[in-house]
């Protein structure tokens, strides 16, 4: 029930981005751009001892560009800033305060688990190239680079007969960062969009490999 409350509050947060994303963009003649995507990570990494995530692993992220127009046509080149939520939800292990802060990352099993998940925050800087098509579709191929903000570590379940939770900040040995390519193909406000995240999201042979390739949906103004 709570996973299908996050959704759906994440669906009416994007429909309220999207109306006020089409009102800034009027305001600014289209030159400032708001957006936002929800998608799922599929990673693309090595296997990693004791760590397998999940098929489905929701994150989002927002972002503000500014849009330069391209000689006399319609297309843009867009720069801006934005941050994204990443949620890797792991099956049957969780990370202990031991075992994220040692020098190499390991992943302890257990049954009886209810929640075990990682969770790593970025600030983005996004670069797009926007190609508008027959004033309803767009395609639009960028870069993004991110420098990490936050890290964390949550684990929820039934240990020594006991329900316990706990949250542990900082994870060690992760990359601070990541650069990833980006696509998007747009009717008008509502775009499908995919990620591919290039490097490891943790320093190689330190932690597990994590190289996620994002898929979802998007809303930004047209």
């Amino acid at each position: 029930m709570n996973k299908r409350f996050s959704i759906l509050a994440a669906l009416l947060l994007m429909m309220t981005l999207a109306a006020n994303a089409q009102i800034i963009s009027d305001r600014t003649n289209g030159k400032i751009t708001l957006g936002g995507d929800l998608f799922t990570d599929i990673n693309t990494g090595d296997k990693y001892e004791n760590f397998d995530l999940r098929a489905i692993n929701v994150g989002s992220d927002i972002y503000l560009t500014y849009n330069l127009q391209m000689g006399e046509s319609k297309h843009t080149v867009s720069l801006g800033a934005g941050m994204t939520f990443h949620n890797y939800y792991i099956k049957g292990s969780y990370l202990s305060c031991d075992g994220m802060y040692a020098d190499t990352l390991f992943f302890t099993d257990a049954n009886n688990l209810k929640k075990s998940k990682i969770n790593l925050n970025y600030f983005d800087i996004p670069i797009e190239l926007n190609f508008r098509i027959a004033d309803k579709f767009k395609i639009a191929v960028g870069f993004k680079f991110s420098v990490l903000m936050t890290s964390k570590s949550k684990v929820r379940g039934t240990f020594d007969g006991v329900s316990q939770k706990a949250k542990y900040f900082n994870i060690n040995n992760t990359e601070k960062n990541v650069y990833a390519v980006t696509l998007r193909l747009a009717y008008k406000a509502l775009n499908i969009f995919a990620q591919y995240q290039v490097n490891n999201s943790f320093k190689k042979g330190l932690g597990p490999e994590v190289i996620p390739f994002s898929v979802g949906i998007g809303l930004r103004a047209f």
